[in-house]
């Protein structure tokens, strides 16, 4: 994934703090799109929480949602978004919690324009992994779904390392009336290794296992 596809939110109901964060990160980060919310209800309403990105998140914020509330509402929408806490109320424990959950680091207020370009560059990194994986992700899902329902059938028993005799006779004993003939496993073993664009036996197992399939 091009770093320039990602989205920058900062989540502060500080104003000052919102235009000045804001401001560097235009005038240092041409690279992505930066905007800005003064409450964790206005960026969930208004953000692209399905889309990869970076989130510059007050902790303590004097509206009606947390920072940690707000972080937990992406967790539970599944958003791939990347979070940087910022707080000038933080506490140990607190940071430890959000980095614990999830959060990709923890930055106190106030901080330096370096620290928190660093905390950002190493943020964008993780949208870009996430956002790639979910990529390869969506393309082995859609390369799965060309599957017959008797290529997924087999697909496991191939992966299990049963050789295609052994994968005849496992399908015949969970339906007697089934019968199939062991070369007709090995033509499908081959189509399954030509439309899931893996090599071998422990190459299936790997993408059935990345794949939760």
């Amino acid at each position: 994934m091009n770093p320039k596809d990602l989205n920058l939110y900062i989540v502060d109901d500080d104003e000052p703090v919102r235009r000045a964060v804001g401001a560097l990160l235009v005038a240092r980060l041409s690279d992505c799109s930066v905007k800005t919310f003064d409450s964790g209800r206005s960026f969930l309403e208004g953000a692209k929480l399905d889309s990869s990105g970076v989130v510059l998140l007050d902790l303590r914020m004097e509206t009606e949602m947390s920072g940690l509330e707000v972080f937990a509402a992406l967790k539970e929408r599944g958003s791939p978004l990347v979070v940087v806490f910022m707080s000038g109320h933080g506490t140990l424990p607190v940071a430890v919690r959000a980095l614990q959950d999830g959060a990709v680091t923890w930055l106190e207020k106030p901080c330096t324009n370096d620290q928190l370009l660093a905390a950002v560059e190493a943020a964008k990194a993780r949208a870009v992994g996430i956002a790639t994986a979910r990529r390869d992700r969506h393309k082995a899902l859609e390369r799965w779904k060309k599957l017959s329902p008797r290529l997924k059938q087999i697909a496991p028993l191939v992966a299990g390392g049963m050789t295609c005799k052994a994968i005849a006779k496992e399908i015949q004993r969970q339906d007697p009336a089934d019968v199939i003939d062991h070369r007709t496993i090995e033509n499908h073993r081959a189509k399954i290794f030509a439309l899931l664009d893996v090599p071998n036996s422990n190459a299936l197992q790997a993408f059935m296992r990345d794949n939760d399939l």
